[in-house]
């Protein structure tokens, strides 16, 4: 056995390894660290937990069927990893869906996790105090911008060692129910006027609350989510999408509105055999356009931060510090 076996299956049977969970409307994801909070190991499964909600009000039973095998392979790696201490968190599906008791029971029964349903308010500070690891330290302020499956959150905070929120909003939208919800499976002008309107409608009065505050020029606009880490890959011309090569780089905003018009009217085929979106991620990319490129032109910040880190890299630190 060389060294660095030697120290990986230390960190492995360390009884201070720590998880954290985020199960989204389109993804579920698994991030544990040791007691360091150095990443040891990282999953996703795309389980489209959001298909057919907005049109049924409850979770359909292959959506259910496919988070809750997430579950069960997460628990396998907490096993393996010896993780004691993790959160597992979920947000707008399960904060929309009328069968939400039913299906987390079923997560518990099945794989022994606990989930826990957050507010709108957590999911924003959560994805704050993860973003923040990206923010340049000369920012006097931050721009938090979070684009899920089932909703898109936008705060503002002072950046300190403990951020103060002055104002946050959770638009009701994100790329899988809007997809649904105005049939952007492709491009079209009126789906895509309507979602923009909606978005805009929900984005307004949290820009009107901020405007008192002069952080335009002070403020770090930092997006977490895929579509900025899909789009900056794009930009930069890397080999493929490399979501751990693109975070933290920053874009000018005028780049991804070129970018961003120039994939808005592909056909499903192109943007699926697109190496920086592929297809599954090209059934909802249309309307994660729209959305995306609604908040960030309200914003009106000539930089953009994009984000790996998040709500998943806050849970692992507070679990170290408590």
């Amino acid at each position: 056995m060389d060294n660095n076996e030697e120290k990986n299956n230390t960190a492995i049977k360390s009884s201070g390894n720590v998880a954290a969970m985020d199960l989204g409307t389109n993804s579920n994801r698994l991030l544990i660290a040791d007691r360091n909070g150095v990443p040891l190991f990282r999953d996703v499964y795309h389980v489209a937990l959001g298909e057919k909600l907005a049109e049924n009000g409850h979770f359909c039973r292959q959506a259910m069927d496919r988070a809750v095998n997430s579950f069960m392979n997460f628990a396998e790696y907490l096993d393996s990893y010896n993780v004691k201490r993790y959160r597992a968190i979920a947000t707008a599906a399960c904060r929309m869906s009328a069968n939400t008791a039913e299906f987390l029971q079923e997560i518990k029964q099945s794989s022994g996790i606990e989930v826990e349903v957050i507010s709108e308010y957590e999911e924003a500070r959560l994805t704050l105090l993860g973003a923040r690891l990206n923010a340049p330290a000369d920012a006097r302020y931050l721009l938090v911008y979070d684009l899920g499956g089932g909703s898109t959150e936008v705060t503002l905070a002072t950046n300190g060692e403990v951020p103060e929120i002055l104002a946050t909003v959770s638009i009701p939208l994100g790329a899988r129910n809007a997809t649904e919800m105005f049939n952007l499976y492709n491009y079209n002008s009126d789906g895509a006027a309507a979602l923009q309107q909606a978005v805009a409608g929900y984005l307004q009065p949290f820009l009107d609350k901020i405007a008192a505050i002069d952080y335009h020029g002070q403020a770090a606009l930092i997006s977490t989510s895929s579509t900025p880490l899909r789009l900056v890959s794009w930009i930069k011309q890397m080999p493929e999408y490399d979501k751990f090569a693109a975070d933290g780089v920053t874009v000018a905003t005028a780049e991804l509105d070129r970018l961003i018009e120039q994939i808005l009217p592909m056909p499903y085929p192109e943007r699926a055999a697109s190496i920086y979106i592929g297809p599954q991620r090209a059934k909802i990319f249309v309307a994660a356009l729209v959305i995306f490129r609604t908040v960030f032109q309200m914003l009106q910040e000539d930089k953009m931060v994009a984000s790996l880190k998040g709500a998943q890299e806050a849970i692992v630190f507070s679990l170290l510090k408590g």
